[in-house]
């Protein structure tokens, strides 16, 4: 299951967030509730990911019981602290980014273009920092 999570995580999320959007823009109101699922849904695959990575590790004798909660642990919350962040950050820099745009589909265009780039410069600083606490050491 974890096998196919990661081979076909970038198309599941990429038609799920296309599907989401289509739903918030037909229905407003649950625009709020389709991206909680949306966010809950990538927080699973991504956490799944980490948990198969380092239970391969314990399996094969790589690190202690201890260190295989630690990392998981660690990792998880720095997803969950990393998506936050981009969520955040990319919410303030695209809305100062688009303040100036007129056109409506342009703007939503661009706001989510530099969201995508704030998320995606988020992600390679919590990767860098992030790896140096949870790292598969020898027994």
């Amino acid at each position: 299951m974890a096998t196919f999570f990661r081979k076909y995580s970038t198309p599941i999320l990429f038609f799920l967030l296309v599907t989401l959007l289509i739903l918030a823009w037909l229905f407003p109101s649950a625009g709020l509730i389709l991206g909680i699922i949306f966010l809950l849904f990538s927080f699973f695959i991504a956490s799944s990911a980490v948990l198969e990575k380092h239970r391969e590790a314990y399996r094969q004798g790589k690190i202690r019981r201890s260190i295989f909660i630690r990392n998981v642990l660690l990792e998880g919350t720095g997803i969950l602290l990393a998506m936050a962040l981009a969520g955040l950050l990319g919410r303030y820099v695209a809305e100062v980014a688009t303040r100036q745009i007129d056109s409506e589909l342009t703007r939503v265009v661009a706001g989510i273009m530099v969201g995508l780039l704030v998320g995606m410069g988020v992600g390679t600083f919590a990767r860098k920092t992030w790896g140096r606490f949870a790292k598969i050491e020898p027994m």
